[in-house]
């Protein structure tokens, strides 16, 4: 409750701390006796005496709220300082009712919390900034690691993201700003530099790739309606490598040269298979006569007479010359079955002459009179022994002679084939 209005005889009215006069002048209590301190016209010396009272509750509010704020921690400075100095203002020039002792115990206790307060912002203040000096070392560390990246478009993006991150952290220290915005300029100019010469370089390859490629799909027109099968698919296969070799050009004008260069040899292609469907079917009678002619070259297998055999063969041979070409597809497959005969034959020709060599059958013969030369012996020294009683050298010998005639039987046995 607010301080008990008083009226007067004279008719004053009055509380506590002031009173004001029938003609609403308006009067603080003091030490040294009342101070006019204002007038209210405005109505009843009772509605001045409440209005200049509701200025001294007013403030009292305002100092109760700044305190319980600066307590928690959120009051605002700048708040408090021009509060302190309302306050200050109206205990100076006193334009209010009430007790001003507990206005300037308010007070000092705002400056209390006010020094409090400031002491925390600052203590803030440095942390946030220190906070904002580690993450900037940290944009410029990992900005002078992106420098010397060639991959532009991922980098580039880094790098515009690393520039918003710098530009909301707070300001602190800036002479220690200004070395690393230094070091991270730096790195990104490096890394802009070499994307622009970069991509210059690739600019003028992709010219030169354009002209090349031109070149190519003018050549693969002027081929298209060749009827020169085979060196036509070689040329075509050269001007496959020779694009391969050439720097792709900008993805546009890439994708259109080469629409324009397959469709070329995709023309030339379709006329040199419908050409070879024409040409196959024309080259089946012929494949009809070779398959006849394998039948009967595949019947000389095995190989009972070679000069038979040989004698049959060069007939086949001959009339498979002259039946002419077949069907690609088959091709392959035919000629590889007639080779399958031809190198049976010269297989056992190869044999038989290897048996009949005249240096083979001598070698042959001279292996058999060599090891019965050696048996001989063998017998010579076998009857010494036993007449001179050494049976076991005799034992010994016995098994020489056993090795040795087996040995013999081979041999005879391997040069009754030759000849």
């Amino acid at each position: 409750m607010g301080p008990e209005i008083i009226k007067d005889t004279a008719m004053t009215t009055s509380n506590e701390f002031g009173y004001v006069d029938e003609e609403g002048n308006v009067f603080l209590n003091g030490t040294s006796g009342p101070t006019k301190i204002g007038q209210y016209a405005a109505g009843e010396p009772t509605d001045g005496l409440a209005f200049f009272t509701k200025r001294y509750h007013d403030l009292v509010s305002e100092i109760e709220l700044a305190s319980a704020r600066l307590k928690d921690g959120k009051g605002n400075l700048d708040s408090v300082t021009a509060l302190v100095e309302k306050i200050n203002q109206s205990l100076e020039s006193p334009n209010l009712l009430g007790d001003f002792d507990k206005l300037k115990a308010g007070r000092d206790s705002l400056l209390v919390g006010f020094e409090e307060r400031k002491v925390a912002a600052a203590a803030k203040k440095a942390e946030v900034k220190a906070a904002a000096l580690a993450k900037r070392e940290e944009i410029v560390a990992l900005a002078e690691s992106l420098a010397n990246s060639t991959a532009w478009k991922v980098t580039g993006e880094k790098f515009k993201e690393l520039l918003d991150q710098w530009k909301k952290l707070p300001t602190g220290d800036r002479g220690k700003e200004q070395e690393l915005w230094k070091r991270f300029s730096h790195a990104r100019s490096a890394f802009d530099k070499a994307r622009r010469a970069y991509f210059s370089t690739l600019d003028a390859g992709r010219a030169e790739a354009v002209t090349a490629k031109k070149a190519m799909v003018k050549k693969a027109h002027e081929l298209a309606d060749s009827t020169e099968w085979a060196a036509t698919t070689t040329s075509y296969k050269q001007l496959m490598d020779d694009w391969k070799g050439v720097a792709r050009a900008a993805k546009n004008e890439e994708e259109k040269l080469w629409a324009e260069f397959k469709a070329a040899q995709d023309k030339f292609f379709a006329n040199r298979n419908a050409a070879n469907s024409v040409r196959d079917e024309e080259f089946g009678k012929n494949l009809e006569v070779k398959l006849e002619l394998l039948k009967r070259a595949e019947a000389l297998l095995p190989i009972t007479n070679v000069d038979a055999a040989k004698a049959t063969l060069r007939e086949i041979q001959e009339a498979w010359e002259k039946a002419g070409h077949v069907p690609r597809n088959d091709k392959d497959k035919i000629e590889k079955r007639l080779k399958s005969v031809e190198d049976a034959i010269r297989k056992v020709q190869e044999e038989h002459w290897h048996r009949t060599k005249p240096e083979v059958v001598d070698r042959a013969n001279t292996l058999v009179t060599s090891f019965e030369a050696s048996i001989a012996k063998l017998e010579k020294q076998k009857l010494a022994a036993e007449t001179a009683g050494k049976t076991d050298d005799a034992a010994k010998i016995g098994q020489q002679i056993s090795q040795a005639q087996g040995l013999l039987e081979a041999a005879k046995s391997g040069a009754a084939t030759l000849g």
